[in-house]
C-alpha cells in the first residue's frame, strides 16, 4: 500500500513537473515572438503544438510567427486549425483578418477586424489597441488618411490607459 501511495505521489509530481516545461515553452515561444525571434518561436512552438494539437495559445503563436515570415500557407493552416478548434476565438479572427489583408482582400480583412475589435472585452485595452493599428494600416492602403490618424489616436490613448491601469494597480514597495 505505501508502495503504491509513493508512485502515485511520484507520478503526479512528474505529470506537474511536465506540465510546467510545457507552460515555459509556451512562454518562451511568446517572447520570442515578441523579439522577433521568429525561427526560435517554430522551434519552440512546432513541437509542442504536435503535442497538444488542441492548444489554440500555440497555434496563435505560430500563426503569428509563419504570417510575419511568409510562410503564408503554413499561416493560413495554423489560422484555420484556430478556427477549427473554436470559430468564435479573436485570435483566430485576427489572425484571419490579417491574411485577408496579405491576400489584398481589404474589406474582408476590414470586416473580420472589426469582428474581433466589436468583440474584445473595453478592459482590454492593449488587444483593442493592437486591432485599431491593423485597421488604419487598411485605412491608410485604401488612402483614408484621416480615419487613419484617428483610430492611431484612439489606439494611443487606449495605451495610455492600460499603463495607467497598471500603475494604479501595482502594489507599492514596502520597505
Amino acid at each position: 500500500m505505501r508502495l503504491l501511495l509513493l508512485v502515485s505521489i511520484l507520478s503526479a509530481n512528474l505529470c506537474a513537473q511536465d506540465a510546467l516545461g510545457y507552460d515555459t515553452q509556451k512562454i518562451k515561444a511568446n517572447l520570442a515572438l515578441r523579439e522577433g525571434k521568429l525561427d526560435e518561436v517554430l522551434k519552440i512552438a512546432e513541437p509542442l503544438a504536435k503535442n497538444a494539437p488542441d492548444d489554440i495559445d500555440v497555434w496563435y503563436t505560430l500563426a503569428q510567427a509563419y504570417r510575419r515570415l511568409g510562410k503564408i500557407d503554413q499561416a493560413e493552416k495554423a489560422t484555420q486549425w484556430m478556427l477549427d478548434l473554436r470559430p468564435e476565438n479573436l485570435g483566430g479572427l485576427h489572425e484571419a483578418g490579417l491574411l485577408r489583408e496579405v491576400f489584398n482582400d481589404l474589406p474582408g480583412a476590414l470586416d473580420l477586424l472589426n469582428t474581433v475589435f466589436r468583440a474584445t472585452p473595453v478592459s482590454q485595452y492593449t488587444d483593442r489597441a493592437t486591432t485599431l493599428i491593423d485597421i488604419a494600416r487598411i485605412f491608410e492602403k485604401q488612402n483614408l488618411k484621416t480615419d487613419a490618424a484617428q483610430l492611431r489616436k484612439e489606439a494611443d490613448r487606449l495605451k495610455g490607459l492600460e499603463i495607467s491601469n497598471a500603475k494604479a494597480t501595482a502594489t507599492p514597495d514596502h520597505k
